[in-house]
């Protein structure tokens, strides 16, 4: 696809541009990447960050005549608004309460699930951000008690409860591993007799001995530095750091799970688990869509350039995990005894499009899915778009067998995203059904500003940095009737509830247990 020629003018021009509130605009503003004639008005300026929000929106939002049949008037918001963030340039002093407010008016009717609207205060130079697809769904019932109660599967793999098929040396058929950042970490802060436990152990012990060498003071004030340290390590990539340069500065004393972690994993973790339920149904839940990155060779060597043993080990673990679940369901298929399958995507917040082969499309025919039509944007006028495109996903194109037997998808309001996407197929899907809660509502499909002069859309600015940044979606998605579902999310066809007084007396979860009456009773 040809780039866009983007047009070179002057500030003046583009100051211009930027105030108009007309609907058609003939320059495509590249608010990809800082920029000096994109963002200069507004790093000072409180009218100039409304004017780059305005404008950047009105040239790249992907619903603007779902807004307006919403009864959105963006025109009219320009005009009210104007004066109100002009105001705020009068003050001599503007809190980040006062900004994020305003912003707030501005944004929440915006029915984008995926949409992000960060300003700095440049009085206080903090950052605030406004999601209003999180403001939409914080008010919802189930909201807080999927939030809290992510999916477990403690009960059924009780043999007591005989809810799951055994192997032959009678343990449960099940599988689990984790490369998020907290788990990885957590075998450090939590294990037995290792990493931080063997750190306070040794400090308490030292701290005993009645007359320290001067060796064992030294070992007891540089222990005692290290927990210090220690406790500063965050679940983020930033903390994935330090931790690495601790493991490694402190190397010399052989702490035990005190090893380098992969930073990469703070982008591509994922907590997958699996498990032959009764009546050989093949359930799999993962918290996020990260398998392309462990089960696609060339998208692996691209998120894990040079990995050492101890990375490739815990990429091998996920590995097996898929595996097995893909494993059975092809196994049990042929010989006839396969009950069912069941793809939990609660509490699942997206993720690559490319796991999509791995999830509903290793069970699908290869040679893609329409999962339902698609426009991008198309121009720098409002209302300029592509005609709706039919939009087809990979499925698995490694040999395979297609499974005919009930498929169910359990989904909830905290389903974002591929989450959505993978709901929506069950839809289309003669054997599927979709069960459990009504979904999140954000379904347009992202992608880096490095596709942003191709179709007129992409992050506007960048995060932490300049003084607006949006995250956009790239496209229009719509279902295969040509009903947009953003703000409002995938309706299953079995509608349950969350017991949680029982879900935390037991451990029986209500939804999965409606999938597995589905699938062996057929109702």
């Amino acid at each position: 696809m040809e780039h866009k020629i983007l047009s070179i003018i002057g500030a003046g021009l583009l100051m211009l541009a930027l105030g108009s509130c007309h609907e058609q605009s003939d320059t495509l503003v590249n608010y990809a990447h800082e920029d000096v004639l994109a963002f200069g008005e507004a790093e000072k300026s409180y009218a100039g960050k409304f004017k780059v929000l305005w404008n950047g929106l009105n040239q790249h939002y992907a619903l603007w005549d779902y807004e307006r049949d919403h009864g959105l008037d963006w025109d009219a918001v320009y005009d009210n608004y104007l004066p109100q963030f002009e105001a705020l340039d009068q003050q001599k002093e503007v809190t980040d309460d006062q900004l994020k407010k305003l912003a707030t008016e501005v944004i929440s009717p915006l029915h984008d699930g995926h949409l992000v609207v960060q300003l700095k205060n440049h009085k206080t130079g903090k950052f605030v951000a406004i999601s209003p697809s999180s403001e939409r769904n914080l008010q919802r019932p189930d909201f807080k008690d999927a939030y809290l109660n992510p999916p477990s599967l403690q009960y059924y793999l009780n043999k007591e409860h005989g809810e799951v098929e055994l192997d032959e040396q009678g343990k449960p058929i099940t599988m689990e591993y984790s490369t998020e950042i907290s788990d990885l970490l957590d075998v450090f802060r939590e294990g037995d007799d290792v990493g931080l436990e063997w750190i306070t152990d040794s400090i308490s012990a030292l701290k005993k001995l009645p007359t320290p060498t001067a060796e064992q003071a030294k070992m007891l004030q540089t222990l005692t530095e290290l927990e210090k340290q220690v406790d500063l390590i965050k679940d983020t990539k930033e903390g994935v750091m330090l931790y690495n340069d601790l493991a490694n500065r402190y190397a010399y004393l052989n702490i035990p799970a005190f090893d380098p972690i992969d930073v990469h994993f703070a982008d591509y973790g994922i907590k997958v688990s699996y498990a032959l339920l009764k009546g050989n149904i093949a359930y799999i839940h993962f918290d996020g869509f990260s398998l392309s990155y462990y089960l696609d060779e060339e998208t692996r060597t691209e998120s894990f350039p040079n990995p050492d043993k101890s990375t490739q080990e815990k990429i091998g673990k996920v590995q097996t995990v898929w595996n097995s679940w893909f494993s059975y369901i092809q196994q049990l298929h042929k010989s006839g005894q396969l009950g069912g399958v069941i793809i939990d995507v609660r509490n699942n917040g997206g993720g690559s499009v490319g796991d999509y082969p791995y999830v509903m499309g290793a069970l699908l025919p290869s040679g893609g899915f329409e999962i339902g039509k698609a426009r991008f944007k198309h121009g720098t006028g409002r209302l300029d778009y592509s005609p709706l495109m039919p939009q087809i996903v990979n499925t698995l194109e490694t040999e395979h067998a297609t499974i005919t037997e009930p498929i169910v998808v359990l989904a909830n309001c905290h389903s974002v995203s591929m989450a959505e996407i993978t709901s929506i197929s069950a839809k289309y899907i003669d054997n599927a059904t979709l069960v459990g809660k009504r979904t999140w509502g954000g379904m347009c499909a992202l992608s880096g500003n490095d596709n942003f002069s191709i179709n007129y859309t992409g992050h506007i600015g960048e995060e932490d940095k300049t003084p607006v940044y949006v995250y956009l979606p790239m496209l229009a998605q719509f279902d295969r009737e040509g009903h947009i579902l953003e703000g409002v999310g995938v309706t299953p066809d079995i509608d349950v509830d969350l017991d949680v007084k029982q879900l935390r007396s037991t451990g029986k979860d209500t939804q999965l247990d409606r999938a597995l009456q589905l699938i062996r009773n057929g109702k």
